[in-house]
């Protein structure tokens, strides 16, 4: 029995953000730890951020437990990085 794959696609949103993850001069991981104050962890990749962002999330200083990522394009613009969109572009890095 052969198995379809079904290519997965990204919307146009999640295409806008994957151009901008590849032109992105750097990564933040940022975690909130209250009254203003914020824990920012800069990082040469996406991957790295995202480990980053596992390990500021134990901060016990933390006012909230997520951290967020961002990629920051040369001239300055931050761009969101979703879990959803991480996971999809990791599944579809894995499937290819």
């Amino acid at each position: 029995m052969q198995r379809r794959v079904w290519p997965m696609t990204l919307t146009e949103i999640e295409a806008r953000a994957v151009e901008a993850i590849r032109k992105a001069d750097h990564f933040t991981a940022s975690l909130f730890l209250g009254r203003g104050q914020y824990r920012i962890e800069k990082r040469p990749t996406v991957l790295a951020a995202m480990e980053a962002a596992r390990e500021i999330e134990s901060d016990p200083a933390a006012f909230t437990r997520r951290a967020i990522i961002y990629a920051i394009a040369p001239e300055g613009h931050a761009t969101l990085l979703t879990a959803a969109l991480i996971e999809k572009l990791l599944s579809l890095k894995s499937s290819g």
